[in-house]
């Protein structure tokens, strides 16, 4: 039987912060009505399409889910469960920001089967968190982050930002520090990409800030990497941490270039034959699911070429790399005949190790991954 991921989006956020480019809007009642009302008629339509198919994972992402109630989003999972076949042992994510739970949110989202949150924490520096515009604090980040293990969750990834404009080394020590007294089963760090449109974006273009320089960037990952690691976590993909046993499942389906399906405004989705997205408006996204129809905006398939590209990029983010073996039985081809002069190259500058069973990226690698992934586009 066929089993597929599943992420939902959630394109609603208090406020946008200074840096998202993800398809989000500040919140709207009446918007927000519509749209979940229109959500739950697509998890029909897509659930239909499929023939009732098993999930293995869902992951309630945005956005910012957690703007929802906890009433609201107890709907959906019951909706879920009964539209879709629901694996033993199911790994359910929301997403949360610190400043938009509570007790009473967080209790009822236990109760409703959710055993993993992942909190958009970003910072444990008020002033870093204030230039990115985020609408919480660090003292109520932590508040909410022991809220929730008094719940009884014990699931928790915390997602953190480093190389900031203007942040120090030392500050985002403080931040990794402090992430590391409250013992997440995961952490999530990742760089801060400028993008244009954002007001970081705009700010940048206009000469009010100046990027982190690619040294200090690189300390800041460095410095991230020692600290976890020794501290217990493994440095399981470039970006994500965990204790041993806490990986993120979902995100797992994502590296392993597994199928997945997506609802929500701009969500996109890979069923094993064909990769798309949704309509990215969301008045539109709702107008054509009230029409009866699927609000899909691209569907393609992916040729034999396309899915050997992926699955060497994606599954070279993870820390075993990609299996040879698990190659050669999906494609029916070695992976160093369609490869050979890119991995003898890359082996010998150091940046990929090779054994009889797997190809994975060095600790150089990671480092210059997106240079090394580049490589394997044919």
């Amino acid at each position: 039987m066929e089993e597929y991921g599943l992420y939902i989006h959630f394109p609603f956020c208090i406020q946008k912060c200074y840096y998202c480019d993800f398809n989000s809007v500040a919140w709207q009642d009446d918007l927000a009505a519509e749209f979940f009302t229109a959500l739950c008629e697509e998890i029909k339509l897509v659930a239909a399409d499929y023939d009732y198919p098993q999930l293995k994972s869902i992951f309630l992402g945005g956005g910012t889910p957690s703007c929802f109630s906890g009433q609201t989003i107890a709907e959906l999972l019951s909706v879920l469960e009964d539209e879709f076949r629901l694996k033993t042992e199911l790994e359910v994510t929301i997403e949360a920001n610190p400043g938009t739970v509570d007790q009473n949110k967080l209790e009822i989202f236990k109760e409703v089967g959710i055993n993993r949150l992942s909190f958009g924490v970003q910072s444990f520096d008020n002033r870093i968190l204030n230039k990115l515009g985020r609408i919480h604090t660090a003292q109520k980040a932590e508040k909410n982050y022991y809220l929730a293990r008094e719940v009884g969750f014990a699931n928790i990834n915390l997602d953190l930002i480093f190389a900031i404009p203007g942040q120090k080394l030392s500050q985002w020590k403080v931040t990794l520090e402090s992430a590391l007294q409250l013992a997440p089963e995961h952490l999530a760090t990742y760089n801060l990409k400028i993008e244009p449109g954002t007001k970081l974006g705009k700010d940048l273009a206009q000469g009010r800030i100046e990027p982190v320089c690619q040294d200090l960037d690189l300390e800041m990952y460095q410095l991230t990497k020692k600290l976890l690691i020794d501290n217990g976590y493994e440095h399981y993909e470039i970006s994500n941490f965990a204790k041993p046993g806490y990986r993120s499942e979902h995100n797992q389906i994502y590296w392993q270039n597994e199928p997945y399906l997506a609802l929500g405004p701009g969500a996109h989705f890979y069923d094993g034959e064909f990769r798309g997205n949704n309509l990215e408006s969301i008045g539109e996204y709702i107008n054509v699911i009230k029409d009866g129809e699927k609000p899909v905006e691209i569907e393609e398939s992916l040729s034999r070429e396309d899915k050997i590209i992926e699955t060497m990029i994606l599954g070279l983010r993870l820390k075993e790399g990609i299996s040879t073996l698990e190659f050669e039985e999906r494609f029916g081809e070695s992976v160093h005949n369609i490869y050979n002069e890119e991995l003898k190259k890359l082996n010998k500058q150091g940046l990929i190790e090779i054994n009889s069973q797997q190809i994975a990226l060095t600790e150089k690698g990671r480092v210059l991954a997106n240079d090394v992934l580049a490589e394997f586009i044919l």
